[in-house]
């Protein structure tokens, strides 16, 4: 006779995305796209990764799938804090979190009953911006903007020049191979890195951003950018 592996805890739901998770694991296609629907404009919660002291840097806890690093989320601040001892969960608003994290896979909930696995095209779908392929990632044409969305430009200077990582920071309008517009916002940052995600989740708060916007990071040495001047090179 063999020991059974250990049973895990009961999943009582604390919130909406919760009930619509477990609605979702035993339902049909309605169920899971209500699911879906609510990730976005949820609360998230993901884990500092180990190790990391830093206030400024976040750095984030995986898990391994199939040999393979996943960003680990949660749906809500007890599931996380389950994950790892002294956890520190960090919340995001699920779209703002999707859009940093999508270039890896993620797993929902790891540990628990109720979960999921997601592929950076799964995220994408979730938040409505399909992946461009690798050759489309970088925009074609590049410029000054002349309107950008209120409050955007002072909420990324406020955010950004308030963390010494960041050496320089400029916002353009940007076009891409497929035809689409939006903004490029381009970062360079002093070794050891600035917590690109964590600043942009605080910038956009409040902001109406409804067209797309990508960050590259940099370094220092490299050219200056194109566009309006969001820090200052310093």
């Amino acid at each position: 006779m063999t020991d059974s592996a250990p049973a895990r805890p009961a999943f009582e739901p604390l919130n909406d995305l919760e009930r619509l998770l477990m609605a979702a694991a035993s339902g049909g296609d309605e169920a899971r796209a209500a699911f879906e629907a609510a990730v976005p404009g949820a609360q998230l919660w993901v884990l500092r990764a180990p190790g990391e002291t830093a206030p400024d840097v976040l750095s984030l806890h995986t898990v391994d799938i199939g040999g393979r690093a996943a960003t680990a989320v949660f749906t809500s601040r007890e599931r996380a804090e389950t994950a790892i001892d002294d956890a520190d969960p960090v919340a995001f608003e699920g779209r703002a979190l999707l859009e940093v994290i999508r270039e890896n896979r993620a797993v929902l909930n790891p540990g628990h009953a109720y979960g999921a696995r997601w592929t950076p095209d799964a995220m994408a779908a979730l938040i409505g911006r399909p992946n461009p392929a690798p050759r489309d990632r970088a925009p074609t044409h590049v410029t000054t903007p002349v309107e950008t969305p209120d409050g955007l430009v002072e909420a990324l200077g406020r955010e950004f020049a308030a963390d010494p990582a960041v050496r320089a920071a400029w916002l353009a309008a940007a076009r891409w191979r497929d035809g689409e517009e939006g903004f490029l916002l381009d970062v360079r940052v002093a070794p050891g890195g600035a917590a690109v995600p964590v600043l942009m989740n605080r910038a956009l708060q409040g902001v109406a951003l409804d067209v797309r916007l990508d960050v590259v990071v940099g370094s220092p040495a490299e050219a200056a950018g194109a566009g309006l001047e969001i820090v200052a090179p310093r």
